[in-house]
């Protein structure tokens, strides 16, 4: 019986935990913008990125063909490398000294990549990818708290929650994640010598980004694609966002230029409205601040310039490096000198995959011009982190020490990894992604991201500059994380414009707040695992090889920040905690060892100090002495437990945890073979007691 009641107990609980998970879930309903991932590859419009080798024969000869008046520039040798191969080339824009786009007909660009990089000249030849859109106190009306009807009719109610201090709420809730912005904005405003560069889909007219505000530069679009730029032209200095809008035609339209981009490649008749999305993380980044109109920004006074590079359907690689490198001060061959070369560059966008050579390339080469470039992990749930965020320096760099990019991944209010969000050991940090947790649907979404944008669904409309809200037009994704943290380092460096890049990324990893070991949500959720291509996790428990350093203290950053400019503060990076075991799995009544002495100490050398814990206060099992760097567990009843190591530098302060899931199985029976030492006593036992009693009935 009592084999049959925990039998229907462990039914109960996994009916209610598969009802929570289903509620849980189902809650996370607004949608995110995610890759287009399953879209096939045109097998007859061959695009590539090609870059010769430094003394290649071909680059001695003249220019011909498209682009020969700009021989100094960078090659156009389509027509020359065309002959030697026996394909119709046509040369496309030039990206650098040795490396310009060429294209073909009747040919997919993965066999014409594989065909010019089997020439000697050739130092590699890559698929042109396409990457896509990844979405003190001021007196702004959207940035307080617990807001009414009158002013967010369509909430959120907690307003720019992820803006302000964490804290409980207006509703009583634990915001965890939020960035902490006001001491920051205390030290400074922003210098307008610090510019943000937003490579993304342009902008739209706004009221808090382009009327009356000096802070919006004239920027550049750099879509040479006329269709994908639907603006009528190609390249020009107008980054307005004319809309990024799919028909269902155009989605439905086989070997179409925009096939299956609403759907994942399916192709269906769905369209898609206009995401206005370079007009949402624009906001973040500097919406006018304390003027009394719409929302705040995170850069408040620092000025933004749109490199527009992005269009219908997202946008290619060769448009969002030469946008990449004209934003930071890099010559683009065909366009005028960026006038106002940009410090931080944000880059909402990316997709599946590897980092390419023409990116590591390009973005090595701003990293050594001392350009910071801030980019979204993705949105396809836990999946590895996309490109370009995944990118290293180049092999042939010097300097293989310092990142050329920072990449962020997206929280929950509650500071654990929102579900959309990808993951990974290339994450730097972490920040608010927005999540609409705890909410029904048809109720309005309870953290929400506030962006700026246009109310045209497809074209923009004159005079439409609105705001998204937590209904119909809500904001969610780790693109609006990425301009958070983007901004947050232009605070940082308009207090202190000599932070060297490494400098900056030691600062905000050594200022994060350590990941909360628990959740708002019930049942709790996993901790994050290493993630591969195929483990799609949703909300999970943070850890730093996972989602980065910690959750982004802006207002400690750049105070840390300004103390190094007067040589005030030394700058710590953070232990890591790391636990070992030959086994994680243990019997009822027995015991195992954590070993936690693999743990690092942080820059500062001391030796970390050793804290063990049950988290989550689960009573099948239970630890020895917590002090040390071993503990003993012991199990105590069948069901999983978990651990959780806390390391701390006792000279900086910093702590860090690692997590560690025991699963206890109960104890064996013993029906037969060798008798049970115990169940030998009880027999003796039962002798004693019976023995008498039937001496008695024989009487």
């Amino acid at each position: 019986m009592a084999r049959l009641s925990r039998l229907l107990s462990a039914v109960s609980l996994g009916i209610a935990a598969t009802a929570a998970l289903a509620v849980t879930v189902a809650t996370e309903y607004a949608q995110v913008r995610r890759s287009p991932t399953h879209l096939a590859e045109s097998a007859s419009n061959g695009r590539v990125i090609v870059k010769f080798k430094e003394r290649a024969s071909i680059l001695s000869a003249s220019n011909s063909g498209a682009g020969s008046s700009a021989a100094a520039a960078g090659p156009q040798k389509a027509t020359a490398l065309g002959a030697r191969l026996g394909l119709a080339l046509t040369d496309g824009r030039i990206l650098g000294e040795r490396t310009q786009v060429m294209k073909a007909s009747g040919i997919s660009s993965t066999a014409l990549a594989r065909a010019i990089g089997a020439e000697p000249d050739v130092e590699w030849a890559e698929v042109d990818h396409k990457r896509y859109v990844q979405a003190s106190p001021v007196n702004d009306p959207l940035y307080p708290d617990n807001l009414s009807t009158a002013v967010a009719p369509n909430g959120p109610a907690s307003g720019q929650w992820y803006l302000r201090a964490p804290g409980v709420d207006a509703s009583g809730r634990n915001v965890l994640s939020s960035i902490n912005i006001e001491p920051a904005w205390a030290i400074t405003h922003g210098a307008t010598s610090i510019v943000i560069a937003d490579v993304d889909t342009g902008i739209t007219a706004h009221p808090d980004l382009t009327a009356n505000n000096s802070k919006m530069i004239a920027g550049y679009d750099f879509i040479a694609d006329v269709v994908v730029a639907n603006d009528g032209d190609g390249r020009d200095s107008d980054p307005s966002d004319p809309g990024d809008y799919i028909t269902a035609t155009e989605n439905s339209t086989k070997n179409g230029t925009f096939f299956g981009c609403t759907d994942g490649g399916k192709g269906g008749a769905v369209p898609e409205n206009s995401t206005w999305h370079g007009t949402q993380t624009a906001s973040i980044l500097g919406a006018s601040t304390n003027n009394g109109t719409g929302m705040a920004g995170t850069g408040y006074d620092v000025p933004v310039i749109a490199a527009r590079a992005l269009g219908k359907c997202g946008g290619y690689d060769s448009d969002i490096i030469a946008a990449t490198q004209w934003a930071g001060g890099i010559a683009v061959s065909g366009v005028p000198a960026n006038p106002h070369p940009a410090r931080v560059i944000n880059m909402s966008l990316g997709a599946s995959g590897a980092c390419t050579a023409a990116y590591s390339d390009a973005l090595t080469a701003l990293r050594d011009k001392h350009v910071i470039i801030v980019v979204a992990a993705g949105n396809d749930e836990g999946l590895p982190v996309g490109s370009p965020a995944n990118c290293q320096p180049s092999p042939s760099s010097a300097n293989q020490a310092t990142p050329v990019v920072i990449a962020v991944a997206g929280l929950r209010h509650a500071g654990t990894k929102v579900g959309f969000s990808d993951i990974g050991p290339e994450v730097t940090i972490a920040a608010p992604g927005g999540n609409c947790v705890n909410t029904a649907n048809g109720s309005p979404c309870l953290y929400p991201i506030v962006t700026a944008r246009n109310s045209g669904t497809t074209t923009p409309v004159v005079n439409g500059g609105t705001y998204s809200d937590g209904l119909g037009n809500t904001s969610l994704g780790t693109s609006f994380a990425t301009p958070m943290v983007a901004g947050t380092v232009a605070l940082m460096l308009s207090a202190n414009p000599n932070l060297t890049n490494q400098q900056v990324i030691d600062i905000l990893r050594s200022t994060a707040r350590p990941f909360p070991t628990t959740s708002d949500t019930s049942p709790q959720p996993p901790v994050c695992q290493a993630p591969d291509a195929t483990l799609m996790q949703n909300e999970c428990i943070c850890t730093t090889s996972t989602c980065g350093a910690g959750m982004l203290d802006a207002g400690a950053a750049v105070t840390a920040a300004a103390a190094v400019s007067t040589g005030a503060a030394t700058i710590y990076t953070w232990p890591t905690a790391a636990v070992t075991s030959t086994t994680t799995s243990v019997v009822a009544g027995s015991s195992i060892t954590l070993d936690g002495s693999s743990s690092t100490p942080g820059s500062s050398g001391a030796a970390v100090t050793y804290k063990w814990a049950i988290p989550d206060g689960d009573s099948s099992i239970t630890l020895g002495s917590a002090t040390g760097s071993t503990v003993s567990v012991t199990g105590a009843s069948a069901g999983t437990g978990q651990v959780q190591l806390s390391v701390t530098d006792p000279t900086s302060g910093l702590t860090n945890n690692t997590i560690v899931s025991v699963t206890v199985t109960a104890a064996p029976s013993h029906g037969g073979g060798a008798a049970n030492p115990a169940w030998l006593v009880a027999l003796a036992v039962a002798g004693l007691l019976l023995g008498p009693r039937s001496r008695r009935t024989r009487s």
